[in-house]
This record gives C-alpha cells, sequence and structure tokens, in this order.
C-alpha cells in the first residue's frame, strides 16, 4: 500500500482533529481523550495494508573507543521506516551479513505488526549458526528493534507504551561504567566523583572495573594471590570513600575467578556494600553458582553473555544469582528481554541491563527497561567527554540522552530516534555507503 493511499485512508476514517502528528503525517490536533481510540480503531483496520517494502543496513564506527554500529533500517509502502542496531561482532559484518542475505527475503512483503511471529521466524533461521547465540542473534534484535520503532511510528506511540503491557517510568536510572584513572590514589578517586557531580549526566551509581586482569593478564588461571586481594579491596575503599555511601559501586569482573575465589573476593569487599558483584565466574551455567549465591554476603549478577530465555532460564529458577542483567541489544529483541525480566519478577529476582553499543540500542534497551517491573540500573558510557564523545551527535533526538543520572525517553512515536545523515556519512566503515 503507498503512503499517499494509506493516510487518505486515516483522514477519511477518522473524525477531524483526531490523530496525533508523526512526521507532518497528521496535521490536526486531537481533543482530549480522543487519540487513543480511534486511532487503535483505524489502525486496527488498517495495519494489513502496510508491508514491509525494504530492509538495508550500514555499518558505522563513531571512535576508537567504541564498538562498530551495524543499524538496520526497514522500510514500508506507507513511507515510514524504524531504524534498529545490532550488537557488535569483530567488524559488523556478521549481523550485515545475516540481515541482508537471510531476514531481508523473509521480510519483505510482510505485515510489520507480527513482529513476534517474523522474530521466531528469523531466530529459526539463524538457529544453525550457534542455537540462538553469537552473530545471528545479533541480526535477529537489530531488526526486532526496527520493527519495533517502525510499528511505534504507525501507532504514533512511543514504543515503551507498546511493549507487552506499557511502561512503568518515563526514565530510566544510569549507571557508568567508568572508574578513577588510578583507584589506588585517593586524589584521583576524588577527581572522579568531581567531575561525575558537574557533568549534566550526574550519575548516581558506576560499575568499576576491577585492577585485576585474569585469565588472559599476568596469568592464565583463575586464583587470586592475598596480594591481588588486597588491591582489590584497597581500590574499592578508596572509590567508595570518595564517593560517599550512597552512591551505588558495583565491582566489575569478566568472568575471571573460580568458585573459591569468587567467594573470597564477595566476602572481602562486604564492607564497601556493593550494588553487586558481576560476572565473577565463567558465564555458563553451573551449580557453582547457586553455592556462590547463598554463601555470599554481597549481591552476585550475571547475565551479559547469555542469549533468550532458555539461558536465563537455570540461573532464575535455581536461584543462581541475585540479580540478572540482560544485553537487550543481543538477547533475542526487546519482547525477549521483557519475557526474561518478567520470569524474573517471579522469583523476585530484579534486572539491570548491559549496553556497549550506540545511542540508537541505548534509547531501546532503555525503552524496554522502562516497561520492566523491577529494573535496577542501565549500563551507559560518557558520550560527552573521553574515547565515546560525541557518539550522541549520529542519532537526532529531542533531549539530552543522559542528565540527572536517568535515561532520558522522549514521547516521540517509536524510539523518538533518527539517524543524523550528516555526521554518519563521516563515520562510514570501509566499503560502506548511506544505507547501501
Amino acid at each position: 500500500m503507498y503512503r499517499r493511499e494509506f493516510l487518505k485512508t486515516l483522514a477519511l476514517a477518522a473524525p477531524a482533529g483526531a490523530l496525533v502528528p508523526y512526521s507532518k503525517m497528521f496535521a490536526l490536533p486531537a481533543p482530549a481523550g480522543a487519540v487513543v481510540p480511534y486511532f487503535f480503531q483505524i489502525a486496527a483496520q488498517e495495519r494489513k495494508k502496510v508491508k514491509i517494502t525494504d530492509v538495508k543496513v550500514m555499518r558505522l564506527k563513531m571512535s576508537k573507543g567504541a564498538h562498530e554500529m551495524p543499524l538496520v533500517k526497514i522500510e514500508t509502502d506507507a513511507g515510514v521506516h524504524g531504524i534498529g542496531e545490532c550488537h557488535h561482532d569483530i567488524t559488523g559484518l556478521g549481523a550485515k551479513d545475516t540481515v541482508l542475505n537471510a531476514f531481508r527475503a523473509m521480510l519483505i512483503g510482510q505485515d510489520p505488526f507480527d513482529i513476534d511471529k517474523l522474530t521466531t521466524e528469523m531466530a529459526w533461521r539463524t538457529s544453525y549458526l550457534g542455537g540462538y547465540h553469537g552473530a545471528g542473534m545479533h541480526a535477529v534484535t537489530g531488526c526486532e528493534v526496527a520493527l519495533w520503532d517502525l510499528t511505534g511510528k504507525l501507532l504514533g506511540m512511543p514504543v515503551r507504551k507498546i511493549l507487552a503491557g506499557g511502561a512503568f517510568t518515563d526514565k530510566v536510572r544510569a549507571y557508568w561504567t567508568s572508574q578513577p584513572r588510578n583507584p589506588l590514589d585517593p586524589a584521583s578517586c576524588k577527581e572522579w566523583v568531581d567531575y561525575i557531580k558537574g557533568s549534566v549526566q550526574k550519575w548516581t551509581a558506576a560499575k568499576c572495573h576491577r585492577i585485576l586482569r585474569r585469565p588472559g593478564g599476568e596469568a592464565l588461571n583463575r586464583e587470586l594471590s592475598n596480594q591481588e586481594l588486597d588491591v582489590l579491596v584497597q581500590e574499592y575503599t578508596n572509590i567508595r570513600e570518595a564517593a560517599g555511601p550512597y552512591f551505588e559501586i558495583a565491582v566489575h569482573f569478566h568472568w575471571e575467578l573460580d568458585y573459591i575465589n569468587a567467594l573470597r573476593v564477595a566476602r572481602a569487599l562486604e564492607k564497601i556494600r556493593p550494588w553487586w558483584i558481576e560476572d565473577p565466574m565463567p558465564p555458563n551455567y553451573t551449580d557453582q553458582w547457586v553455592k556462590l549465591t547463598a554463601a555470599s554476603p554481597s549481591p552476585i549478577l550475571t547475565g551479559e553473555n547469555l542469549y533468550t530465555r532458555r539461558d536465563f532460564l537455570p540461573f532464575i529458577t535455581n536461584g543462581a544469582v541475585n540479580i540478572i542483567e540482560i544485553d537487550i541489544s543481543m538477547a533475542g529483541g526487546l519482547l525477549e528481554a521483557k519475557r526474561i525480566a518478567d520470569l524474573a519478577y517471579v522469583y523476585n529476582i530484579p534486572v539491570s541491563t548491559h549496553n556497549v553499543m550506540g545511542p540508537v540500542a541505548t534509547i531501546a534497551s532503555a525503552n524496554c527497561a522502562a516497561a520492566m517491573a523491577d529494573f535496577l540500573g542501565h549500563e551507559s558510557f560518557d558520550f560527552k567527554n573521553g574515547p565515546r564523545a560525541g557518539e550522541t551527535d549520529v542519532i537526532i533526538y529531542d533531549r539530552e540522552l543522559i542528565q540527572d543520572g536517568y535515561i532520558q525517553l522522549s514521547d516521540k512515536p517509536g524510539l523518538g530516534v533518527e539517524i543524523n545523515k550528516d555526521v554518519a556519512m563521516k563515520h562510514l566503515m570501509e566499503d560502506e555507503t548511506w544505507w547501501g
């Protein structure tokens, strides 16, 4: 169906002033209380007349400190499009190849409102690439996010308002993944805290990397010496003293410890009252996670390397963690992440999000987090200074992305975001063109 016919049908079907404008699609304001009933009635009549006409991908890299950014665009014959961002692989070519050569033909001609059906079909199509893991699921998620952005625009509603029951909040608490330049130096810790207080972002929580670097650093094993443990304690004690008693501090590992050393760390850091101990052991499920969580005086969290409900299920149902962490940009989509959170809610386990991607993925993930009942914090980065400064320049957004400790969500339809072509063109990766 062509855009002009689609809009003409809407205009004829609706009483004057019943529709909210989106990108000049609808010109008249709606009387109070008229928008939702009329719009959804009309959308129900017309939605099957909207079809997907094309799927496009381009890869950006905004800075040396950023991951590559595979962006997906889904177009329709109504003249409305949706945008998503896939999780990174090494170059982004894995996601791009999957989207263009496995999903594009599947999606063209389909009804964009059938998000669950289309996502299931895409996941089945790529299941042989890694059993619902890896670059195949990154591609699934990027397309699924674009479908939500698209349908939100068609319905004139923000994604968080239409995702499985609506939103609990219109802003999402952010935590900053960062640490002082030298956490063993109290002056450096104070400098870091002063920067947070003076920034418009004003985080109230941070995830701080440990000084320890293993395996893959000095030693390819998971054992801690007493000296290394003492250094960790001093690091986080300094950060706590600089930040004060109520600033939340997450302790960040990368699957580096075995059970007994993870427990040693959890006990040694109890006095700093960590928000959580993140990924202390390898990401696969074993009964050792249950033992660690039961014995630890500090909250235990994992999840950033898990995909779909299948991976999260044993951790949740066996009480193997205190908190789960979902990387929404790779776990299977916004709806899948919401289902994971709902499962955790039944078991009284709160949720946080892992997020290392760009502003499109961040905004999509935060819209999903806003629809979760028991949500703690959303990972974010400093887009004002440092290695990832300027990344938000690639989007057109109607507000500061992070302000006063929260990710700010737009009230515009869909994700409320578009790509700034002038900026994107300067950051295209090799052999890429504008939505090429």
